[in-house]
């Protein structure tokens, strides 16, 4: 098999002028310095023909007037997708992902007890149960540093809305350790809060919840009740831990005070709600549904810091940022000195710094044992370019 450094190789062609305007949505780029007759330079080595645009066509005449019929340009040669993918399989595989066994059995687990809810046949012990796998849910994001990489397997299961419940403790657990690393049992009771945040959509019509258009308003109005059912619910089942009881209750409410049941405003919401506030809809976006397609982690976390500014905490939407970072977890990059990986996470603040898992050396030699490296911690390296975002992980 050829090694992605060859793949991602580049191409030295001469090109005629007229040539110019169909590679100019590519990555190629001037070979050499282009030079008139009195030795100006025209065009310098390493100028981008995608980052000329409308200029192509003054620089064509200008070329043609010093009777130079062609330019050398480097055109980087395509990777060989179906080898990148397999690249991606065998990252997950290199590292430490959830536990498959565990996340199926949670979400069987759910979706057990939503239905028991729904036909009113559950009992408290059922929703107890569920907060125990929650606090394993907590054991588990400790256990697995590399976790954005990991929601999209757990997503690409099925449709069920279970899933979704899962993902959120997930991301919940592992905000909560990257905010307050010393802080485990806080962790432990934000995921819990978490894995029983929508418990109250089972006290919620079908004909409202599986509703495949908009809510009128008073379907709405129903659909707002879900955060108090589900608090109820928890209550009843002896549920007295405050921090599970506020995630529960108050996911929905907003900073900017536009939220619900309780249309609290900034710190009135308590930290854990504004947690799971952010991985709830952070998840929402980047899953799936029937109706949409996914929406890629960076395309999610800009939608929420703009077109939702004010809606959650700055604090929180940095470290969901840093996580996904400008290289979400699964995109194959190229380094600095050559060697190629893919994107893993992010253990730094520094967007630019991820760490990256080696596919090969900088000669094109396959690395077979996983190799982890974390550039906020190697200053000699950094990305140098990003080959293909592949599969829809989280990030």
């Amino acid at each position: 098999m050829l090694s992605l450094k060859k793949q991602t190789g580049a191409t030295l062609k001469h090109i005629k002028l007229w040539e110019m305007r169909s590679y100019a949505s590519t990555s190629a780029c001037i070979a050499e310095d282009i030079v008139a007759s009195n030795g100006t330079t025209l065009v310098p080595k390493g100028a981008k023909l995608s980052h000329m645009g409308s200029r192509l066509a003054a620089l064509e005449r200008k070329l043609r007037q010093w009777e130079i019929p062609s330019v050398p340009i480097t055109v980087h040669d395509a990777p060989d997708m179906a080898y990148l993918e397999n690249g991606l399989q065998a990252a997950r595989k290199r590292i430490t992902s959830v536990d498959p066994q565990f996340a199926r059995e949670t979400v069987r687990q759910l979706k057990i007890v939503y239905e028991r809810i729904s036909d009113g046949t559950h009992k408290p012990e059922d929703i107890s149960e569920l907060a125990m796998w929650g606090r394993s849910i907590a054991r588990e994001v400790a256990r697995v540093p590399q976790l954005m990489l990991c929601l999209g397997e757990v997503r690409n299961w099925d449709e069920y809305t279970y899933i979704h419940s899962l993902n959120v403790g997930l991301l919940s657990g592992f905000l909560t350790h990257r905010l307050f690393p010393d802080k485990p049992k806080l962790a432990e009771s934000v995921s819990v809060g978490a894995i029983l945040h929508d418990l109250g959509k089972a006290r919620i019509p079908r004909s409202i919840l599986n509703k495949p258009g908009s809510l009128t308003n008073e379907e709405f109005g129903v659909m707002k009740k879900h955060p108090v059912y589900g608090e109820a619910l928890a209550r009843s089942s002896n549920i007295i831990d405050a921090s599970v009881l506020t995630v529960i209750r108050w996911h929905h409410e907003r900073s900017c005070g536009q939220g619900y049941p309780d249309g609290l405003r900034k710190n009135d919401i308590q930290i854990e709600a504004r947690i799971a506030a952010v991985a709830d809809v952070f998840d929402s976006l980047t899953a799936k549904r029937v109706y949409k397609e996914p929406m890629k982690g960076r395309a999610a976390v800009s939608l929420m810091l703009q077109s939702m500014n004010g809606h959650f905490d700055p604090q929180i939407m940095r470290a969901l940022l840093v996580s996904v970072g400008l290289f979400p977890p699964g995109t194959e990059v190229e380094l600095s000195d050559g060697s190629l990986g893919v994107i893993v996470g992010s253990r730094g603040n520094d967007l630019m710094r991820p760490e990256v898992l080696l596919q090969t050396d900088r000669l094109g030699r396959k690395i077979e044992d996983a190799n982890i490296i974390d550039l906020s911690q190697n200053k000699e390296l950094y990305v140098k370019r990003s080959i293909r975002e592949l599969g829809t992980p989280a990030f």
